[in-house]
């Protein structure tokens, strides 16, 4: 999953963005793909389709791999409309090919090609998702490769810029150094509530979440990953 990374330069910033947009336009013979012209937020009429039937949700997944999860998250939910990002072509490709088979005429889907560690809040608009996903995001063990782990400090605001009112966060990871970090910062963060009761945190998959390629594996290794759902606080409005 991408390393998240702290962009104080402005020519920085630009030529990552330069970097970035080049990879992803190998995509660009793919109509679910989103390639941002430049670094500001993408217009929600290019991230979800305009239908006469807007009672469905607007989900974000951030680093979405083979599309596993997101595939069975849509058969799930019929009327949801979901955004994954993904920097990985081939991963995304096999996603639209099975997306493609399953949902004939549907228009659910859209994928961003862009490091999402890298920008994420600079293209995405304020307010436009109901809930965000992050599925065993990349833990990072080494405390020198610490400051790459997309949870930490600052992390809260930017996942809560991007949700509307009574917008929700999901966490999973199977690393539990990485998940009692992770209950740290979202603990002291003042934009979110647990919406769990005791520890804050699960140990077996909520009924409503599929199960991921890589959960099921950690899973067949004896590993039992740690699943956090984190509430947006009615104090917070995106800006």
């Amino acid at each position: 999953m991408a390393a998240a990374m702290n962009i104080s330069s402005p020519d920085l910033s630009r030529h990552l963005f330069h970097i970035a947009r080049r990879s992803a336009t190998r995509l660009q013979d793919c109509p679910e793909v989103i390639i941002p012209e430049t670094c500001v937020p993408l217009p929600e009429n290019r991230l979800f389709c305009q239908s006469s039937d807007n009672t469905g949700r607007r989900i974000l997944e951030l680093g979405s791999g083979w599309g596993e999860f997101l595939l069975q998250w849509l058969r799930m939910n019929p009327t949801d409309q979901l955004v994954a990002m993904e920097i990985k072509q081939d991963r995304i490709r096999r996603t639209l090919k099975k997306y493609r088979r399953d949902f004939v005429d549907q228009q659910r889907l859209r994928m961003i090609p862009i490091n999402f560690g890298w920008f994420l809040n600079e293209i995405l608009p304020p307010g436009a998702f109901d809930g965000i996903i992050i599925n065993f995001p990349d833990p990072w063990p080494k405390r020198r490769h610490w400051k790459h782990r997309l949870v930490r400090p600052g992390f809260p605001g930017r996942m809560a810029a991007l949700l509307r009112p009574g917008g929700w966060l999901h966490l999973a990871t199977d690393y539990g150094p990485y998940a009692r970090r992770m209950l740290h910062i979202m603990r002291s963060a003042t934009e979110f509530h647990s919406m769990l009761t005791g520890p804050d945190y699960l140990r077996e998959r909520p009924a409503d979440f599929p199960p991921t390629y890589f959960e099921k594996i950690q899973k067949a290794a004896g590993y039992r990953p740690f699943y956090m759902q984190w509430a947006l606080s009615e104090s917070v409005s995106p800006d």
